[in-house]
């Protein structure tokens, strides 16, 4: 086409140049990019519009030329073209969507001041998104305090950006403080954001602290949702303040919240932890008024409870229901109750479920294997033990040295009746 024009004398416009750049690019004869714009550079009477080289930095990125991307953004000004943010932005977007290319950032940034191009907020938000993303906090906050250095005010989405990253890869003290840095700002937190932060308080065990984090909640003006209770509640669980549990799944239905299937889960819990069976039962009949459905954890932290107070009948009405309801069960609902069979000397209903365990593709857990070996062992049912010990042994786990010694122990009585198959117990290792 560019042969077209020099053969009847007339100069192609910036216009036909575009066309024809589209033209290949569509095709991917990338091959013919670097031939056209030869011809554009000598065009010396052209002054080539940025569009052309933003289009081909982003045809270039749809085909992984990453170094032809920048090459081409180095080369803007010898097609007497001002680079501006524009293509900045638009190479930096294009390299820090990969981890891989993001190692090539610094080198664009270091040649930027000679191409005289001047960072703009945007070009902040892109550099500060790609390194949260990529958990390099503290480059982003250093950035952040660039932004600012820089006269601009960074907006309520950077400030999200970092505090969500802080949350996933810093302490409590680091999140707390980047939270009073983004309302001194004049940002308040949304109810997303504050869930955020409290669950980094609950999982290092500040429940208290998280607990005030959630009252600031509400002493600002906002509502708190379900699941900002739902933490909470969690942490008070796991620290055994039962009564706070239960002001606070009180002060849920009294704000008009909906319980979901996590909030009565950790309810039931609490309920069943302090010895409040039929209480945390009928919280089932609750569920099903309102259109939550109880999961298969429901009726596991019920089983749990039942399993530990050896309450047989009420194991057995559990099992029942879980069918009529088609509640399926799972590897922790075996364990559970092969753990409180174990616990109340019911070895062989326990060996029994163990092998139905196996046989429907569930992985036991090591602590339960080992607590079945030895209950075997005590019974003198070292046979029935080692397909126990086998399936224990193929888990990264190897198995204690209490289920050895049980082993031993068994074999060591046995030893006069018949000799005793080491290879068995120990395997070909």
């Amino acid at each position: 086409m560019l042969n077209c024009f020099q053969k009847y004398e007339i100069n192609p416009s910036t216009s036909a140049y575009s066309f024809v750049i589209k033209y290949v690019s569509h095709r991917c004869l990338f091959s013919q990019i670097p031939v056209i714009l030869d011809h554009l550079e000598q065009e010396e009477t052209l002054e080539v519009p940025e569009r052309i080289f933003l289009g081909l930095i982003q045809v270039y990125g749809k085909a992984n030329m990453l170094q032809d991307a920048i090459n081409i953004f180095y080369r803007i000004p010898k097609f007497r073209c001002t680079p501006s943010v524009n293509s900045l932005n638009s190479l930096l977007s294009l390299l820090c969507k990969k981890k891989e290319s993001i190692l090539l950032v610094q080198d664009v940034l270091m040649k930027t001041p000679e191409m005289k191009i001047r960072f703009e907020a945007s070009t902040f938000h892109i550099l500060i998104r790609a390194l949260c993303r990529n958990g390099k906090v503290g480059s982003a906050l250093e950035l952040l305090k660039m932004m600012q250095l820089d006269e601009y005010n960074p907006d309520a989405k950077i400030y999200s950006m970092v505090l969500s990253s802080l949350c996933r890869h810093a302490g409590v003290t680091e999140v707390l403080g980047f939270l009073e840095d983004m309302k001194n700002a004049g940002h308040l937190p949304t109810a997303l954001e504050y869930n955020s932060v409290i669950d980094v308080l609950v999982k290092e065990g500040k429940v208290n602290h998280a607990h005030s984090l959630l009252e600031q909640l509400k002493s600002e003006g906002r509502r708190p949702d379900v699941l900002s209770y739902n933490s909470v509640l969690h942490g008070f669980c796991l620290a055994n303040d039962f009564h706070t549990v239960e002001e606070l799944f009180d002060e849920i239905l009294v704000m008009g919240l909906l319980p979901n299937i996590f909030t009565f889960n950790i309810y039931i819990s609490s309920l069943s932890q302090q010895g409040k069976f039929e209480r945390a039962y009928r919280m089932i009949s609750c569920m099903d008024k309102i259109g939550c459905k109880p999961d298969t954890q429901t009726f596991n932290i019920l089983l749990a409870g039942y399993s530990k107070a050896g309450e047989k009948e009420k194991i057995s009405g559990m099992k029942k229901e879980m069918v009529e309801k088609r509640i399926q069960w799972n590897s922790n609902t075996y364990s559970i109750l092969i753990d409180g069979l174990i616990h109340n000397c019911e070895t062989i209903e326990a060996y029994g479920l163990f092998k139905e365990m196996l046989g429907n593709g569930f992985v036991p857990q090591p602590s339960t294997c080992n607590a079945l070996v030895c209950s075997l062992c005590e019974m003198g049912k070292h046979t029935e033990a080692l397909p126990v010990l086998e399936e224990l042994m193929s888990k990264p786990i190897s198995p204690d040295a209490v289920v050895w010694e049980a082993l031993l122990y068994q074999f060591m009585l046995d030893f006069r009746r018949k000799p005793v198959d080491f290879e068995a117990i120990i395997g070909d290792s």
